[in-house]
């Protein structure tokens, strides 16, 4: 399945629904669905029980278990049928059953509880970005703020001092039950899924940050993780060790990569980072192919206000983002001298 947090055209942005993609252009509100299945099996609780069966949002799902990921199941499948023989069907609430997709608004497809970075995941993004040997002994990772996370057709501030703001499409599994410790022989059995991700930085603030010892806004301003457009369940995806990634500015192919060339995999990257307790939903961003503005030394092919931003995952989608200048006055004098300068 490829699942979709949305709402319709002139729906409060607080009424999210989880919808179900179908024929590729389609949008099947998955609760609704359920519900009407349920009715037409004679279920006189039916909006009642697949209210609470089908969680409005797929981590939520995840969260509640097997049966509410095969009663989802269930529920895209008789969604497909109906949408071949009734496309104008609607819901017990006279909701439309179907949408184009073109006709929804898109939230990432997850609200998980944290989301975890791997950073220098592909060889030739490291020798783009240093001449540094690494060890590797361990992923290099960290966490994004929950306020990074962005749809896949939202705007992107650029913050108040960046000027060197950049872009990196990633893979990223989503973790599918509670865990602690899974071994990596194990670790595919933790994996639900997958999304596509751009993990966003502010080169120049990580730069400063990382001078006074900390890491906090290079990698988490609001919005710097837009994900999406949907999370495909794990069936969907025949090989996640052989996919294409490609990032385009206005048009413009910057990144060409492929999954196949991460140094450290999917269960080597769940062995390690599960030594901190996950939970269903958690999404997990596998690093960046090269290709990146700041690899190319040439300034002008940092993200700017104007820019259209494409990150696509082959078998998962492209998002879409435009990147614009941030409309609130600054709270921080980026310039201001230290505490402790010499006068």
């Amino acid at each position: 399945m490829k699942l979709v947090s949305y709402h319709a055209e002139g729906e409060r942005a607080k009424a999210r629904r989880i919808g179900v993609i179908l024929d590729g252009d389609c949008v099947a509100d998955l609760r609704a669905g359920y519900a009407r299945k349920l009715e037409a099996e004679g279920d006189l609780q039916a909006e009642e029980i697949a209210g609470l069966r089908i969680p409005g949002e797929a981590a939520a799902l995840l969260g509640a278990g097997p049966a509410a990921m095969a009663a989802a199941g269930d529920a895209a499948a008789w969604l497909a049928e109906r949408h071949a023989s009734e496309p104008k069907a609607r819901g017990l609430d006279d909701e439309p059953l179907f949408l184009a997709l073109g006709d929804v608004h898109l939230f990432a497809p997850l609200a998980p509880s944290k989301v975890i970075a791997a950073g220098r995941n592909y060889m030739s993004h490291h020798q783009e970005m240093s001449s540094s040997p690494m060890p590797f002994v361990l992923p290099t990772t960290w966490l994004k703020g929950p306020s990074a996370i962005t749809g896949p057709r939202e705007d992107i501030v650029r913050p108040h001092g960046c000027r060197k703001m950049d872009y990196e499409t990633e893979m990223a599994f989503v973790i599918g039950k509670r865990c602690k410790n899974v071994r990596e022989e194990d670790a595919m059995d933790v994996v639900a899924g997958y999304t596509a991700a751009s993990d966003i930085t502010a080169r120049d603030v990580g730069q400063m940050e990382r001078k006074e010892g900390n890491r906090l806004f290079g990698k988490s301003f609001d919005g710097f993780c837009p994900m999406g457009p949907c999370f495909v369940t794990a069936d969907d995806i025949a090989d996640p060790g052989d996919l294409a990634i490609r990032t385009r500015v206005n048009g413009d192919l910057r990144q060409d990569g492929s999954t196949r060339d991460m140094i450290w995999k999917i269960p080597e990257i769940v062995a390690y980072i599960s030594q901190m307790e996950l939970l269903p939903g958690d999404v997990v961003l596998t690093g960046t192919p090269s290709g990146v503005a700041s690899g190319s030394g040439d300034n002008a092919k940092q993200l700017k206000p104007g820019d259209v931003l494409e990150s696509e995952v082959e078998g998962i989608g492209c998002m879409i983002n435009h990147i614009v200048e941030d409309p609130l006055p600054a709270s921080w004098d980026w310039d201001r001298p230290g505490k402790f300068s010499a006068t």
